[in-house]
């Protein structure tokens, strides 16, 4: 998949240590459940080991078109028997604030109108103002105050939103 800045491919293996460097990254992987570098463990290590095989998500890595530079990951989750694309996303903080997070889920969004879906969602940190912004200028709500969340290996928890988009159907 592209669009005019970014490329998008499903990941492989020899991506691992790349997401893994923005994921355990104590700014960047701030608001998700992964650990910090020096919490993870073996199983976190090796997320990528065998990852083109998985199946029930679709775990992309994202491009710069232009210069080939890795920026981040995101993610396709089917829910409710497919009938609702959760997405996930992270790009690395050189990215941030330069519009690549809307143009990265404008794209996932439109892929799912082609196939379809008419939901989406996505999981946030409420702390995470940034990337609330972004839904919300998607046109996103909050759909449920989802409780909390833990970061893994450590004691930090997160309040978190879960957050709908619906499409009307065309």
């Amino acid at each position: 998949m592209e669009t005019k800045r970014l490329l998008i491919r499903s990941t492989q293996e020899a991506d691992g240590p790349a997401c893994l460097n923005i994921w355990l990254d104590e700014e960047m992987g701030k608001y998700l459940a992964d650990p910090p570098k020096d919490k993870a463990d073996e199983a976190t290590l090796n997320f990528a080991v065998g990852i083109e095989n998985d199946e029930g998500w679709y775990p992309m890595v994202v491009f710069h078109k232009d210069i080939g530079d890795f920026m981040g990951t995101c993610s396709i989750v089917p829910m409710d028997k497919g009938s609702r694309w959760d997405l996930g996303y992270d790009l690395h903080k050189k990215y941030w604030q330069k519009g690549y997070g809307t143009e990265l889920l404008q794209k996932l969004i439109e892929i799912g109108k082609e196939k379809g879906i008419r939901t989406f969602s996505a999981k946030v940190a409420k702390e995470n103002m940034a990337s609330n912004a972004l839904l919300k200028k998607l046109g996103f709500h909050v759909w449920k105050d989802a409780g909390s969340f833990k970061k893994r290996g450590t004691d930090i928890v997160f309040a978190e939103y879960i957050y709908l988009l619906n499409i009307e159907r065309q």
